[in-house]
């Protein structure tokens, strides 16, 4: 499967909008549906570093990834001290979805290592979290090296019981020391 990664542009958002809505009910990504506030708001996000999406050779776009800031939270917190690291330093890989249709083509995976090389890029250390029943997903973070922090509730959404894990990516992103 032929295709690139390139930075997100306003111009992606629409066709970006419609490939969440088809892949939604596939992966159950994200886990409420419609989203709250509205697609945008889920794609394009104040703490935003950079955001990327697949393109094939065609100009169809097949998927998109992002990395965020992090709030000095409770989720801060757990992904700074299992690396013990600043909050500071913590990179989010955010809003990473696919076309269902390219399963398997190996453009998850590219989008994931795209935003992890980036996230690391300036000495940032990449978390992330994800949904603790999509197994596909947790799976694929394993295989590439993540591993579970901690289990907890997605506050983003009150009243409702989720579960995500909290993921990082063990040596990662070091800031040179001078002496």
């Amino acid at each position: 499967m032929d295709f690139t990664i390139r930075p997100r542009t306003a111009r992606d958002l629409p066709a970006l909008a419609e490939l969440l809505e088809r892949q939604q009910p596939v992966s159950r990504y994200p886990a409420v549906w419609p989203f709250p506030g509205g697609v945008e708001s889920f794609l394009v996000r104040t703490t935003e570093r950079g955001s990327w999406v697949a393109e094939l050779a065609d100009g169809t776009l097949a998927g998109h990834v992002s990395i965020t800031l992090v709030d000095d939270d409770g989720l801060g917190r757990h992904w700074a001290d299992a690396l013990d690291a600043e909050i500071d330093d913590l990179r989010c890989v955010s809003a990473l979805f696919t076309d269902p249709d390219l399963a398997g083509a190996g453009i998850g995976s590219a989008l994931l290592d795209h935003a992890t090389q980036r996230a690391s890029a300036d000495g940032g250390r990449p978390v992330l979290d994800v949904v603790a029943a999509s197994e596909r997903p947790v799976a694929l973070y394993q295989r590439r090296g993540w591993r579970i922090i901690a289990t907890v509730q997605a506050h983003w959404h009150p009243g409702l019981e989720l579960p995500i894990h909290l993921m990082v990516l063990p040596g990662t992103g070091h800031r040179p020391t001078t002496a």
